[in-house]
């Protein structure tokens, strides 16, 4: 049944995205055999660089930046992809949650950062701050399939140019190919990428490539800091 399964994905990844990329894909899950291994596509978007105005509207829903004791409450309804932990450390970053909703439930959301911000528990991304950082996107299922996350992105864009940032910074898997697709239609720009290494041993390693450098684009792995791992920043000349 596995076997069909995955037959059945690589056929689908050749179909839509290529062999290319298929083969890329099975490269980086026969690597997640022996060591945890991920690429990170790193990216910005300006406002300059959405081309579709309708991404901007959001007919229908109530966009804007979430309170905290609102969302206090969505984390301890636990239905919403976050939880009153997560609340706390985002919060305590100065980060804010840009979310729609529909009427008084909430539809989509992203969170945005202005100073470094955890990946997971082994790795955190630092970044330049004239841009902000989005992260943690999330569509209600009942509303996937109408571009809300896209939307969401593009309306807090928007207010963060306002506040006189340069735009958004994310990245995205490398071999999430749905995703890559999706914000690079919205008018994504990949810049470089940055490569994490976790052993079965415990140790960490970050290696980010020479475009990252122009944007502060890098990932520290919180093992170093504990003294167990070691990182390499970007060294390429």
């Amino acid at each position: 049944m596995e076997m069909r399964k995955l037959v059945g994905t690589i056929q689908e990844n050749v179909r839509k995205y290529g062999m290319g990329a298929t083969l890329h894909d099975i490269e980086c899950r026969v690597v997640n055999k022996v060591a945890h291994f991920r690429i990170l596509k790193g990216m910005t978007v300006r406002m300059r660089d959405v081309k579709d105005p309708g991404l901007f509207e959001a007919r229908g829903f109530e966009a804007r930046f979430v309170g905290e004791d609102e969302l206090a409450k969505l984390a301890y309804n636990g239905t919403h992809d976050f939880s009153v932990k997560f609340l706390r450390e985002a919060r305590a970053r100065g980060d804010r949650c840009y979310a729609l909703f529909d009427g008084d439930a909430l539809a989509a959301y992203g969170w945005y950062s202005a100073l470094p911000t955890p990946i997971d528990e082994h790795f955190v991304l630092h970044f330049d701050r004239a841009w902000t950082y989005m992260y943690k996107g999330y569509t209600a299922p009942a509303y996937r399939g109408k571009r809300l996350h896209a939307i969401g992105m593009c309306r807090a864009l928007r207010a963060i140019a306002g506040e006189g940032k340069k735009g958004l910074i994310s990245w995205v898997f490398s071999n999430n190919f749905a995703s890559l697709h999706s914000v690079m239609r919205m008018g994504y720009r990949v810049f470089g990428d940055v490569y994490l290494l976790r052993t079965a041993g415990g140790r960490s390693f970050t290696y980010a490539t020479h475009g990252c450098r122009e944007y502060g684009f890098w990932v520290e792995s919180l093992d170093t800091a504990l003294g167990v791992g070691s990182k390499k920043q970007m060294s390429l000349p």
